[in-house]
């Protein structure tokens, strides 16, 4: 097994930005708007990108769809910042396969989501990760996302996993920002936590977390990374408090429906349709996902105009 570089471990902070998957009117991959999408997020300065997370819509794409997004994805970056590919599946040979191609690519470490819909036993969990680990030898970032796994990793059992150099970051997407004083605690100053979720960006970044990946970095990513220097380099909370307040009405639409079964907006619909409104070319969802109601739309602009985005 290879060993994750201490060099490219401390570049994992600051703003990693997911991608949108772009489609055709007919539902086909539309790879040049996810390129088009992928050099927005570039201009305005994220440290890096994680592809094909949640937010990549890796469920509703073949494996080759995925490995075809990713070489689009590769190409278009040619180096200039980190990307840790989402590449986990169910299955943990789907997994493999993905993350062997990801390094073929040359991507710098894979963000893998728990095994999901069957929800495995926790220590078979934990193997997928150790074997996904010994097979590809990059560095792995956990994405930690019960709502969407059915399967939690605790602070202790990350802690025990990155002592066995099997997971080197985690992506906590949970609500309960207690966990990351907990892994900050068990896993020392230097490694890398991102929060996982825009509604506890502030506090996760306030508490230890170095990092954000969710659909602020994708939305407005310059003003994501502003606020991450706020707290996280130069602790400046008053300032950092004062841009937090005029994000929240982007949070509180992105997250309305959080919670709420099968409500609407989908927060993946409101992250896209940002996009459509700067002129990005990245299209509807595939089924069952649809866009959002005009009225959304219309509150989105307005907030995105309020913020200077528009």
């Amino acid at each position: 097994m290879s060993q994750a570089p201490s060099a490219l471990i401390s570049l994992l902070s600051g703003i990693f930005a997911p991608t949108i998957t772009g489609y055709h009117a007919d539902g086909s991959i539309n790879a040049e708007g996810t390129k088009t999408f992928v050099r927005f997020l570039l201009e305005n300065g994220v440290d890096g990108l994680a592809p094909l997370g949640s937010a990549g819509e890796p469920v509703a794409l073949t494996l080759p769809e995925r490995m075809r997004l990713l070489e689009a994805i590769v190409e278009e970056t040619n180096g200039q910042v980190p990307i840790f590919a989402g590449t986990g599946d169910y299955s943990t040979a789907s997994t493999i396969e993905l993350s062997l191609h990801a390094r073929t690519l040359g991507c710098d470490g894979l963000m893998l989501i728990l095994p999901f819909l069957l929800r495995p036993p926790k220590q078979d969990a934990l193997n997928h990760l150790r074997r996904v680990r010994e097979k590809v030898g990059l560095p792995i970032m956990v994405y930690n996302v019960p709502l969407l796994s059915g399967i939690e990793i605790t602070p202790q059992e990350i802690s025990l996993l990155a002592q066995e150099d099997v997971v080197h970051a985690v992506k906590w997407s949970h609500l309960e920002v207690s966990r990351i004083h907990d892994t900050r605690l068990l896993c020392g100053p230097d490694f890398p936590i991102f929060a996982g979720i825009d509604v506890i960006a502030f506090e996760a970044m306030a508490v230890g977390a170095n990092g954000w990946i969710s659909g602020l970095p994708m939305m407005v990513p310059g003003l994501a990374r502003k606020l991450h220097r706020l707290l996280v380099c130069e602790k400046n909370l008053d300032a950092a408090r004062e841009l937090w307040y005029r994000l929240l009405p982007l949070i509180h639409l992105e997250y309305r429906a959080l919670g709420v079964d099968h409500g609407n907006p989908h927060w993946l619909a409101v992250c896209r349709e940002s996009a459509v409104l700067r002129g990005i070319p990245v299209g509807i969802s595939r089924g069952p996902l649809s866009a959002v109601d005009p009225s959304v739309r219309e509150e989105l602009r307005s907030i995105l105009i309020s913020l200077g985005q528009l």
